[in-house]
């Protein structure tokens, strides 16, 4: 099956997303309140209610969520080592409760812990097959490493729960456009749009999607849309480095200036200027633009390369 026709069928059996479950087991109710000022966006209230003598009450399926609401709230209030702790214990508790191993995993994922959440996402992949937040966590992870075909299946897992999620459809699709896949990023893409039609960003996917394929001008229009809806400097940014692939030095020159504008200093723009000048034959304004990115202390990529293109300017003839 393509690609193409495994992307029509999430759209065909996608649902909504599950918050928790009852794992069958009975509940006596007592977790219901606390359950309450959870959805009620109350993470200071949660964790006032969960006691170690109110836990001590709890069995079961109950039990299993208090752990699970406990770790979600403190991680909300930014406490994010005891969050990760109440999910260790959580898991030593309950070694089997998909819950409680995707959010360990999740905690070491935001972490850069990779290999280890890698895991818990499959040791919950083995207790429930469809697991979305493992999946997600896996796609992530499997991209981050470059093994995109295996990312690619994750996220498709993934939004068999997640459909409503336009993040997850954007990510899926930068995913496709790494394999080169354009028809079914561009489905995907679709998709985050009609989810999230005022944000820019699926705008400025359909940007890179459409340069990949040599389109510069449907590339910029999409850019220029992005940024009617309030896309950032990064999309203007984009749009000056592109327009000198255009070979439209003038207009790079103008939506440099509108970059510096926004983030002085900006080398992706003084960069974009400095190649400007060049196309119009002018390397001594060239070497004059990257001055600012030249200074020695300057040690990331882009005040190098400034270095060097300055470098092989003042010995070209006619640079001063």
């Amino acid at each position: 099956m393509t690609r193409a026709a495994i992307l029509a069928c999430l759209l065909l059996v996608a649902g909504p997303a599950r918050a928790w479950r009852m794992w069958g087991e009975a509940s006596d109710k007592k977790i219901r309140p606390v359950q309450a000022l959870s959805d009620a966006h109350k993470p200071a209230e949660v964790i006032a209610a969960l006691t170690p003598d109110f836990l001590q009450t709890l069995r079961g399926t109950d039990l299993r969520q208090a752990y699970v609401l406990k770790g979600d709230n403190l991680d909300l209030l930014g406490r994010v080592d005891e969050a990760l702790g109440v999910y260790q214990l959580g898991v030593k508790l309950f070694p089997k409760n998909v819950d409680l191993l995707t959010r360990q995993g999740d905690m070491l994922h935001r972490t850069g812990l990779d290999e280890q959440a890698r895991v818990f996402y499959t040791k919950a992949i083995v207790y429930e097959p469809k697991h979305f937040g493992a999946h997600l966590g896996l796609a992530e992870i499997d991209r981050r490493f470059g093994f995109l075909d295996r990312s690619a299946s994750h996220y498709e897992t993934a939004l068999e729960t997640l459909d409503g999620r336009a993040d997850v459809w954007r990510a899926y699709a930068e995913t496709l456009l790494a394999q080169r896949d354009w028809t079914t990023a561009e489905l995907a893409i679709a998709r985050a749009i009609a989810l999230e039609p005022k944000n820019p960003e699926g705008l400025i996917l359909t940007a890179f999607a459409h340069r990949a394929q040599g389109d510069m001008t449907s590339a910029l229009a999409a850019l220029d849309e992005a940024l009617a809806l309030g896309a950032g400097v990064g999309a203007r940014r984009a749009k000056a480095l592109w327009l000198i692939e255009a070979g439209r030095p003038d207009e790079a020159l103008a939506e440099a200036d509108r970059v510096l504008q926004e983030s002085p200093g900006d080398a992706a723009a003084l960069w974009a200027r400095a190649r400007a000048q060049l196309a119009r034959g002018l390397p001594a304004k060239a070497i004059l633009e990257l001055s600012p990115l030249t200074a020695p202390a300057r040690l990331d990529f882009s005040a190098r390369a400034a270095r060097d293109l300055r470098d092989t300017l003042s010995s070209a003839p006619g640079a001063k």
